[in-house]
């Protein structure tokens, strides 16, 4: 009978406590017994928040990646290069007739209609999504090819340095000057419907060449999966921005392209020169890697006024949330609302949007979260997309959040032989320095074709928002209803 009432009280509470007038307020009421009463209060909490550093263990392996620099205007300063190996489709197969490739003979004819045209060429070409920044900027791009393999069974982490997998100090393989409108492509080119930017890096014909000889020297064999072509002929590419700042471009994939000349024969049978191009592409298939890094983010984090949130990995905001004050005199928590207001910054050229979705969840549990690719659950993880008009993230009711905080520190306890005291408590957050502490992270959706929203994942993307809060700032309101049985 308790649940019942219980159940009641919550959900009519403004009916029951707003809606009767005086002369009929207690009617029936009067008749429950005292101890299956229901005292129900809506009351106001406040939590503290402050910046961190973005933990680089919640990054998984991405089939996106960033190239590119950008400071702005309080010195903040990100740059990012990517590591990418090839694919290549089992049991790849090349005409038998390559010119100056293998063991042929060539006629007169295919060496002088070759003429002067490159016999084979290899480009690194870079498609990208969109980009941050200033489409005009000049900047310059170098390729390293790796001398050491990436082993597909570890975790790396975006603060990967590329160095263990290429040697730095080295000439690159290639370099090339370039800027994101490409304006290498004509405008009819860019205009056009299919149109996927991309920027091209031509590589050494030498580089080309020896992916060539490779297949007839190996009779096909280190074309028959990516593990044996990379393990052969090529181990991946590391591609940094090394002059240039203030475009970040958005590279959804890197893909080698070997191009050549061959002879080929048409349904008369008469032989003439043919191009041909094998392409080898980084994919989902294969491992892409991002190599971020942040300076420059003192001041922000020194900033006890307020809190940021600066994407990809550079800053994040924790809250830590007052259990004790929400669960008062051991209530049982029915609704808890917190929401988050932006603070205004300073306009500038170009400066990156504030974070479409902030996902909220309990820091202990943001690693595992991320590694096992798993679902918002509203009790453990939620999100907010950013209302624009308003200036807030709202998270509209987190208290399963704070009953299962309050009950794991309980089960804990319990476990220990200990009490909810003072003794208890400070073990409690010696084992558990995290327990009511949140992050704030930005997160991307994943949408199907009609848009809807199919998941979350961490957002690479240039983010940035300054949040009303701080240690020394204005505490975050939180607005709760809380239900307690009568005595």
């Amino acid at each position: 009978m308790k649940k019942v009432f219980q159940t009641m009280a919550v959900l009519l509470i403004g009916a029951g406590l707003y809606s009767c007038d005086e002369d009929t307020a207690g009617l029936g009421w009067s008749i429950v017994p005292e101890a299956d009463k229901i005292d129900v209060q809506a009351d106001s909490c406040y939590a503290r928040s402050r910046t961190v550093r973005a933990d680089d263990s919640l990054a998984i392996m991405t089939t996106d990646c960033n190239l590119g620099r950008f400071t702005d205007a309080m010195g903040a300063s990100f740059e990012s290069g990517f590591i990418t190996q090839l694919n290549c489709v089992e049991n790849y197969t090349l005409p038998d007739s390559i010119y100056g490739i293998g063991e042929h003979s060539w006629p007169q004819w295919f060496i002088n209609e070759l003429g002067s045209k490159d016999p084979y060429y290899a480009t690194l070409t870079l498609y990208f999504t969109s980009f941050f920044g200033d489409a005009a900027n000049v900047f310059k791009i170098d390729v390293f090819e790796l001398d050491r393999m990436v082993n597909a069974n570890s975790s790396y982490y975006p603060n990967l340095d590329a160095s263990q997998f290429c040697d730095m100090e080295a000439q690159p393989l290639a370099s090339i000057s370039a800027t994101a409108r490409n304006f290498q492509n004509s405008d009819s080119l860019r205009y056009l419907s299919n149109y996927y930017p991309n920027i091209s890096v031509r590589l050494p014909d030498s580089f080309a060449k020896r992916i060539l000889e490779g297949y007839y020297s190996s009779n096909g064999t280190w074309f028959k999966d990516s593990k044996t072509f990379m393990e052969n002929l090529c181990k991946g590419f590391y591609v940094r921005c090394s002059q240039g700042d203030g475009t970040v471009l958005y590279v959804r994939e890197a893909v080698l392209q070997v191009n050549f000349k061959c002879i080929d024969t048409n349904s008369a049978g008469t032989r003439y020169m043919a191009s041909f191009m094998a392409d080898f592409p980084g994919n989902s298939e294969v491992m892409q890697m991002n190599c971020f890094r942040w300076t420059g983010l003192d001041s922000r984090l020194n900033d006890n006024e307020a809190t940021w949130i600066m994407s990809p990995f550079g800053l994040f905001t924790e809250i830590e949330l007052p259990v004790d004050d929400m669960k008062k005199d051991g209530s049982v928590l029915n609704s808890a609302q917190m929401c988050l207001s932006c603070a205004v910054t300073e306009s500038a050229p170009y400066k990156p949007a504030n974070p479409a979705y902030l996902m909220l969840i309990r820091k202990d549990k943001a690693r595992e979260f991320f590694s096992k690719n798993s679902n918002i659950d509203d009790i453990e993880s939620f999100v907010s997309q950013y209302a624009a008009k308003y200036g807030t993230y709202t998270y509209s009711n987190i208290a399963a959040l704070v009953e299962k905080i309050y009950s794991d520190r309980e089960e804990w306890l319990a476990e220990k032989d200990m009490t909810a005291n003072a003794d208890g408590m400070e073990a409690y957050e010696k084992a558990r320095p995290d327990w009511n502490r949140l992050l704030l992270i930005p997160v991307s959706a994943n949408t199907n074709s009609n848009g809807a929203v199919l998941g979350f994942q961490l957002d690479i993307n240039m983010r940035q928002v300054k949040l009303i809060g701080g240690p020394d700032g204005s505490p975050i309101k939180i607005k709760t209803i809380r239900s307690k049985a009568g005595n």
